[in-house]
């Protein structure tokens, strides 16, 4: 299989499928960020630049403040690679499931209960689903629980051991994902504060503040990102995030993917549940659901059972404002600023596992225990057939190919052959297999339902490269626009200027400027693209470039891109043709390939101009020109003007001034000027000193205490 994102979240390749052309991921991000931007940070690091601003997108933007993009997240370096995405996501998914590992053995749980707990959360259904960004953080999750347990252990001996709490704290900031980082992080502090019942009373204050000291610790190493990230909120324009519903859940109808993943086919294979796939967060299985019920009502660690039964419960209920649960964890901090419903899944995904293997260690040192299996494994039967009862009305209608049906039924019936299995196995627990099989079972179970997605992805993707290399030979510093080719943000993949931006958070001086002067009207702006597709939305774009078309070429936009047909049901094909007022505004034809026409547009603002036309303007960079002038003058550079650049002149730094909202100009002297422009995030120097002496703190802290413990005489055994 081959998991390049640009097979379906652009119009410039050519795919060949297994079976079908499935979505192997839920979230197009996946191509328009992580992969995009990644593959731009890492570059920029590559060649010993700090990844500050991305000039391939829009009229620029900040990539580091962007946060998504995971800039200086050390797996990002990954996206070098060939098939970096791929290995960035095993890379996470190895952490995942090591650090679940360690941490169930904290529990003095069997190394293979540590390692199916390991398997199952590497291949958690937030993992298998979604594909961008959200992933990220997720893989801390159980390192900083892991780091939190180290702590309350040590606490016993009154060594140090907060190091690990302020790693995978820091890491699942620089991750990218602070909605994530931020959820997860609740969960932790409530872990937290359980198992500090755990320790005697004199006890506690030491392991409080060794976790504190971790906490802050990570915190102050993660400025870097942080300060950025909060110095773009304040000038970016944030869509539906400005004013999120507070209140927003998936219907009850939703309810049976949590439990029976595919009950409505792959991903977005039913129209009449897309909905639901851009907004849920993942799922449990059915297997794994029924041994969670069981290790509920086990005896040891008593109140963190509780604790995860009550996280998961409370969790799923406010996912879909079952008793108006939403508004109770909206009493929570910043909250109900947050996707909820899309992102309280892995915190749920990983107490379900462990309390699913403490059910199974269960089975092994309490005898009531093997009534209970039975009991719950009939629970979750039920519960299984409730969900394939509940779905049935919203398959009704969708044709599925013949190829495709044997295996949607091979996807129904599995969740049902895997409760089934444990239904057999709770008669049989006394046997020394039992426990291997029961692990088994939820292994199998969860590979399978993780594997599906991958299964849909294309087993070969065929970039069009010679448009790509046409632009890269021809448009110089210049832009194109996208017509549905091309889509933002790959243009910074293949080191393209694009005024297309698909962006979150999007600066708000640009979205200003395309509801004045490019695209009045346009919603959501921060998706400036062709939407509603190429049939609707291709007629839509061009009559606002025909409106506006002074505006475009003011923005040094020189290209046009235009697929040269649209898909039509039964897979026929409808030919696209150029608008006749765009050809009469004199724009050309000057490429043209099997899927991809570029057209030229007559006068496009160069990247740099003067007011003066006798001026000679030498430049092979965004960032620097040489320009010689007879006469004092203005340069005007059609970057976006924002706060943290800087212009020097002959080396001597100048003032910046914003025109018509976006555009940066400065003046120039008589003769020759070279002219340096650079970007640094307000603050950032400060932030890079804080965060650099927190990271020296952290090492010589760690090497101290590892020194210490080394000199430390070892206990006599006498």
């Amino acid at each position: 299989m081959n998991d390049n994102p640009i097979s379906w979240t652009a119009q410039i390749s050519h795919i060949s499928c297994l079976v079908t052309c499935g979505r192997p991921m839920t979230d197009p991000n996946v191509g328009y960020i992580t992969q995009a931007l990644g593959h731009l940070s890492a570059t920029d690091l590559l060649h010993g630049h700090m990844p500050y601003w991305n000039y391939f997108e829009g009229l620029g933007t900040p990539l580091l403040g962007e946060m998504q993009a995971a800039s200086l997240f050390p797996l990002t370096l990954l996206f070098l690679l060939p098939a970096g995405l791929l290995w960035f996501h095993i890379s996470l998914e190895i952490i995942a499931g090591l650090a679940t590992y360690f941490l169930v053995r904290r529990f003095s749980l069997s190394p293979m209960l540590a390692t199916t707990a390991a398997v199952l959360f590497a291949l958690n259904g937030t993992f298998a689903w979604i594909g961008n960004a959200v992933l990220n953080p997720i893989a801390f999750l159980p390192l900083l629980l892991l780091g939190i347990e180290m702590v309350l252990d040590s606490a016993k001996s009154s060594r140090r051991a907060w190091f690990l709490v302020a790693l995978a704290l820091s890491l699942s900031l620089y991750s990218g994902f602070p909605e994530i980082a931020y959820l997860d992080g609740l969960f932790a502090l409530g872990w937290t504060a359980v198992r500090m019942f755990s320790l005697e009373r004199s006890q506690r204050w030491f392991a409080t503040r060794s976790l504190g000291i971790g906490g802050a610790i990570g915190l102050l190493a993660s400025l870097p990102v942080i300060v950025p990230f909060y110095d773009y909120m304040k000038v970016a324009h944030l869509g539906g995030h400005s004013s999120v519903d507070a209140t927003a859940h998936l219907p009850l109808q939703a309810l049976p993917m949590l439990f029976h993943p595919y009950a409505y086919g792959t991903l977005f294979s039913n129209l009449n549940v897309a909905n639901f796939w851009g907004n849920i967060g993942g799922y449990f299985t059915i297997s794994v659901t029924a041994l969670a019920l069981l290790g509920l009502f086990g005896s040891r660690w008593r109140s963190l059972r509780m604790y995860l039964g009550g996280w998961i419960l409370l969790g799923t209920m406010a996912i879909f404002d079952v008793l108006h649960t939403r508004s109770l964890w909206n009493l929570l901090p910043f909250v109900k600023a947050t996707a909820f419903m899309r992102y309280i899944n892995p915190s749920a995904e990983i107490a379900m596992i462990i309390l699913a293997v403490m059910g199974i260690s269960d089975l092994l040192s309490e005898p009531r225990s093997v009534k209970r299996f039975k009991i719950t494994s009939v629970v979750a039967f039920a519960l299984l057939v409730w969900c394939a009862l509940e779905a049935r009305a919203l398959n009704q209608g969708v044709v599925i190919g013949h190829s495709a049906r044997l295996i949607f039924i091979l996807l129904d019936v599995l969740p049902f052959l895997a409760v089934g299995s444990l239904l057999l196995l709770s008669w049989f627990t006394s046997k020394r297999y039992a426990t291997l099989l029961i692990c088994g079972v939820l292994v199998i179970e969860s590979l399978a339902m993780f594997f599906v997605p991958t299964a849909e992805s294309p087993t070969r993707v065929d970039v069009d490269m010679a448009p790509i290399h046409f632009l890269q030979q021809h448009q110089g510093e210049q832009r194109f626009f996208d017509m549905g080719v091309l889509t933002p943000n790959w243009g910074s993949q293949f080191g393209l200027n694009q005024l297309n931006q698909v962006e979150m958070p999007f600066p708000k001086t640009f979205a200003t400027y395309i509801l004045s002067s490019l695209y009045p009207g346009l919603d959501p702006v921060h998706h400036f693209t062709i939407q509603g597709g190429l049939a609707a939305g291709v007629p839509a774009q061009e009559k606002e470039l025909v409106a506006h078309f002074a505006n475009y070429q003011n923005a040094s936009v020189k290209y046009l891109l235009y697929r040269n047909y649209v898909n039509l049901p039964g897979g026929k094909t409808s030919p696209i043709i150029i608008s006749p007022a765009l050809v009469a505004l004199g724009v050309k034809e000057v490429f043209r390939d099997e899927l991809t026409t570029i057209y030229e547009l007559p006068n496009p603002r160069p990247f740099y101009s003067t007011k003066s036309s006798t001026c000679q303007i030498m430049s092979s960079a965004p960032s620097t020109a040489t320009v010689i002038c007879p006469s004092a003058t203005t340069l005007l550079r059609t970057e976006l003007s924002m706060a943290g650049w800087h212009a020097k002149v002959n080396g001597k730094e100048v003032p910046i001034t914003t025109v018509d909202g976006v555009y940066q100009q400065i003046s120039l002297p008589e003769g020759v000027s070279h002219v340096e422009y650079n970007f640094t995030p307000p603050h950032q120097r400060y932030a890079l000193l804080v965060g650099l002496a927190a990271l020296l703190y952290l090492a010589g802290a760690w090497g101290f205490e590892v020194k210490r413990r080394k000199d430390s005489p070892v206990p006599s055994t006498e």
